[in-house]
């Protein structure tokens, strides 16, 4: 790696990479010409380097981040939403959320949060698109017997996908008890989360 930080080092002291430089600073373009200039970078110390995984570790890259990460607009699902979850096989009541996403943070509270039959906490999780429209997060939360003892955590894991206009959405999980120990507690249960927008930033 010290050897490749030097030869980039030497690249950008050389007379081409000033003129290059100027050039950027002159032109409209400029930002379209520092990419370039990147590349280039790039592309001689893969020579002398005879290429090689770390030359293609650093010029690769992930999708756009403006493709699938802007805030908020249709297809985005960061803001405030109004669920219902309801259990696939019905094995329980549907019940009401207000559901929070917003820079990859999931928060979900329910209207049977702090009941005694079904006492747990809000659960937390993550969040992150996996494609249009279409997003994936892992959430956790605690459960409590009547008495609010801690009995364990539920988790899941949720695919929820936004409709075209950006105004509802409908997710799925397959969602597993643990005792404290970690121990799964039964079979997963499919839940469905159906959302409608009440705010995005």
């Amino acid at each position: 790696m010290q050897k490749l930080t030097d030869i980039i080092g030497a690249l950008m002291r050389s007379r081409s990479w000033n003129q290059e430089k100027a050039t950027r600073r002159l032109s409209p373009a400029g930002y379209s010409s520092l990419k370039i200039g990147r590349r280039r970078i790039l592309s001689e110390a893969g020579k002398l380097l005879g290429g090689g995984a770390a030359v293609a570790a650093l010029t690769s890259s992930p999708v756009e981040a403006s493709q699938y990460q802007a805030e908020g607009g249709p297809g985005q699902i960061s803001g405030l939403w109004q669920g219902t979850v309801s259990a696939k096989d019905n094995s329980f009541p549907p019940f009401k959320t207000f559901e929070l996403y917003g820079g990859g943070i999931w928060i979900s509270s329910g209207q049977t949060d702090l009941t005694p039959a079904a006492l747990d906490s809000s659960l937390w999780g993550t969040f992150t698109q996996t494609g249009p429209r279409t997003f994936r997060g892992t959430g956790r939360f605690w459960t409590y017997d009547p008495h609010a003892n801690p009995t364990g955590f539920g988790a899941l894991i949720q695919t929820t996908t936004i409709s075209n206009d950006g105004r509802t959405y409908h997710g799925e999980a397959p969602l597993q008890f643990f005792d404290s120990n970690g121990n799964a507690l039964g079979p997963a249960v499919t839940i469905l989360d159906d959302g409608v927008l009440i705010a995005n930033p």
